[in-house]
């Protein structure tokens, strides 16, 4: 009894010390997953303290295993060492001994996850990791490790871990709206080698290649489609900014003030001018007013697809003075988005990949695949500069033109009337009416803050909004730029407002950079024969424009100059750039040249050579075995395990050790309705054992290759269509340890 006992254990003891190796690569796939967070946090003492917690749960599973404990035993071992390490990083001095929790260490870690919501909600990406945010990342990975040990340990099911990294992998690709390929390279390594390290139960099981085959296909799958899905690396399908988790998108009116109230400042982007005065950068038009909510016209007649390097169309009006021609060098680092900043007058933009589409009547430039991420890229721009005499003599546009821009709700609130009565009064003319209520925003006693409509509850853009606002003379850009022009529209001056970002602040070497506090809104107001003109009604944030400007040539403006985005950061040597009168593209380049749905396309192309590949392997094994029976009769044996195999691929389980005979039956089952192919069938049978059993000299003499297309053709037909249908896209006999017979080699 004791020697039993004893054998007992040291079985227990081997097969523990098998299991190590598992242990070794799950703690990497948990690691690896990990990595994904990188690039949304700043520091990386977070990702440390998540892979002590993974190393700390694994090697205590493999050690109790190893030691003679059941697998069961490890994963609990492994979940009771787990949370101490998690109390001993994040238990904030509540614990005893450093370790082991306490009611007050469960109250602790309450508390954390409170604050990890909030902070979430308030943070910009890349966000600090602080305390609250750690221990959310660190108690995910405590659970991960623990859950991946009991499936691919405990379970023994190795496979389904993927599903586990993969929910680890996919926030940050959300958040950060594209996939990171190198924490996903990681994982994807580091889940074959989970299956690697299973390999003996595999290989007992028969579905070793099976396993692994699942492992590589699925990788390389998601892979290339997360690679290649077009708009994935763009704006995200779920709203991130709205929902209070951590954006970087710009928003609406409605959540620029969410942007703006994150905590962090985090670089958007760098860039390098030759402006006199450092551009400001706009993204988003806002034309559309309903009394409740300012919006942007998604689609427009007249969008011009620009490819990269392509010049643009504009229509500026006739005898309006424009500033010199300036080249603008953007290097895009934290911004993520589908809307290009740029600055205003441009004509020609370099470097910006994919393909855009301009919006030459708002200045806007978006895209519905392509990203901002990482760009580097070139604007030339003329800005026009009217001067203050010309503002004043211009006339309003014609009531037909311009009617979204002027439009207004039949009842709008009693206070902004009265306000915009007092601040015009006797005025006429209608530029120096917009001034002057530019003037009264600015200087008659309001107040810039990010606070105060929030804690009072009149955050928004809505007529109600603009009221309150009005009453309480505190607000930030959004109440301003809404408010002047609303009132705008009110004179019958056609206004829209701009989403986009101040100029920033300077960097050394004329480099500037722009932050996320650098986020704005201001409204642009129209006048016949001057065009868009920009005003600045929000105080302390950006100089009002300078209306009456000293004209100076774009010729004399013109010279060298440092333009590549690439050197932003390591030299200030010029280079040259070419005029958009040299290299003006044709108005045919400027046409879509690549369709939208060339990256869709690429997708679907790469799938179907994916699920093509096991059914060509399988149609080729099939033709080399019928093609060599047919020039050899006697290895009649290759044609039925093609038969066998069929079967296989159709979903029938037949142990290896089922003979031809038996197999026969089960077919001849299936097929009875078709005799030429129970003839083919028995032909065959007899064959495979005159092959297997009989004399050398008394192998098969005829061509069986006919007879074996017959039973497969009827074995399919017999089928149904799902089985059908997984034979040609997943044969699994490609992936079946199986032992072939062979014929018999006595003499």
């Amino acid at each position: 009894m004791f020697d039993d006992r004893a054998s007992t254990k040291r079985r227990a003891r081997a097969e523990g010390r098998r299991l190590v190796s598992l242990s070794v690569a799950l703690t990497a796939l948990i690691t690896a997953s990990f990595t994904a967070f990188l690039p949304v946090l700043e520091g990386a003492s977070w990702w440390l303290g998540c892979a002590v917690v993974a190393l700390v749960v694994n090697a205590a599973a493999a050690a109790t295993r190893a030691a003679g404990g059941s697998r069961l035993l490890g994963s609990l071992a492994g979940a009771g060492a787990g949370a101490l390490s998690l109390t001993a990083l994040c238990g904030g001095g509540t614990a005893l001994v450093g370790v082991i929790p306490t009611p007050a260490t469960i109250s602790h870690f309450v508390e954390l996850s409170r604050s990890a919501g909030q902070s979430i909600y308030q943070q910009s990406i890349p966000a600090q990791a602080d305390e609250g945010i750690t221990f959310l990342l660190i108690f995910a990975s405590l659970m991960a490790s623990v859950s991946i040990d009991l499936m691919a340990a405990a379970a023994g099911a190795a496979a389904p871990v993927g599903l586990v990294a993969l929910a680890i992998v996919v926030p940050p690709s959300v958040l950060m709206e594209e996939v990171p390929l190198i924490a996903f390279a990681l994982t994807a390594l580091a889940y074959l080698a989970v299956l690697w390290a299973d390999r003996e139960r595999e290989r007992q099981r028969g579905g070793l290649k099976r396993m692994l085959a699942v492992g590589v296909v699925a990788a390389s799958v998601a892979s290339v489609g997360a690679a290649a899905v077009p708009g994935f690396s763009g704006a995200n399908p779920f709203s991130v900014a709205k929902q209070g988790s951590l954006a970087t998108r710009v928003s609406p009116l409605l959540h620029l003030g969410e942007d703006l109230q994150r905590d962090g400042n985090s670089v958007q982007f760098r860039y390098r001018s030759t402006s006199e005065d450092p551009p400001r950068f706009r993204m988003m038009t806002l034309e559309s007013f309903d009394g409740a909510t300012w919006g942007s016209t998604r689609e427009r007649s007249g969008l011009v697809t620009v490819e990269s390097g392509a010049g643009l169309e504009r229509d500026d009006p006739a005898d309006v003075p424009t500033g010199p021609l300036a080249r603008t060098a953007i290097s895009i680092e934290g911004l993520r988005d589908r809307l290009l900043p740029i600055p205003d007058g441009a004509v020609e933009v370099r470097g910006a990949e994919g393909t855009w589409l301009w919006d030459p009547f708002d200045e806007t430039m978006r895209s519905r695949s392509a990203s901002t991420t990482g760009l580097d890229y070139t604007v030339s721009s003329i800005p026009t500069l009217p001067t203050a005499e010309q503002l004043r003599a211009a006339d309003l546009p014609d009531r037909g033109i311009f009617s979204a821009e002027r439009e207004l709700p039949n009842e709008i609130p009693g206070i902004i009337t009265e306000t915009l009565d007092s601040i015009v009064g006797d005025i006429d003319n209608p530029y120096e009416s917009a001034y002057a209520i530019q003037n009264y925003l600015r200087d008659g006693g309001f107040m810039y803050s990010l606070s105060a409509p929030v804690s009072q509850g009149y955050d928004g853009d809505s007529l109600d909004v603009i009221a309150t606002f009005l009453e309480r003379k505190a607000g930030y850009c959004v109440h301003f730029a809404a408010t002047m022009a609303t009132m705008a529209r009110m004179i019958d001056i056609p206004s829209r407002i701009v989403v986009g970002f101040l100029p920033g602040s300077a960097e050394g070497d004329d480099v500037r950079v722009v932050r996320t506090e650098d986020l704005h809104a201001w409204p642009e107001l129209y006048f016949e024969g001057a065009g868009w003109v920009a005003f600045e009604p929000t105080p302390g944030r950006g100089g009002t424009p300078s209306y009456a400007p000293e004209v100076t040539s774009t010729a004399e403006a013109a010279g060298p100059n440092d333009m590549d985005p690439r050197t932003i950061e390591r030299s200030s040597a010029p280079t040259e750039t070419a005029t958009p009168e040299a290299e003006a593209a044709s108005p045919e380049s400027r046409t879509s040249t690549r369709s939208d749905s060339a990256p869709a396309a690429l997708v679907f192309l790469a799938l179907v050579v994916l699920l093509a590949v096991p059914a060509g392997a399988r149609q080729l094994r099939r033709e080399l075995r019928l093609r060599a029976a047919r020039a050899r009769p006697d290895r009649v044996s290759a044609v039925w395990a093609d038969i066998s195999d069929t079967a296989t691929d159709l979903g029938w389980q037949h142990p290896v050790s089922e003979t031809p005979r038996m197999l026969r039956e089960r077919i001849r089952d299936r097929i009875a309705a078709d005799p030429a192919a129970v003839a083919s069938l028995d032909r065959l049978v007899f064959a495979v054992e005159r092959a297997r059993y009989g004399p050398r000299d008394g192998a098969p003499s005829a061509r069986f290759d006919a007879d074996a297309r017959l039973v497969i053709a009827a074995l399919r037909r017999a089928a149904g269509m799902s089985d059908r249908l997984r034979a040609v896209l997943w044969p699994a006999s490609l992936f079946a340890r199986r032992v072939q017979p062979t014929v018999n080699r006595a003499r």
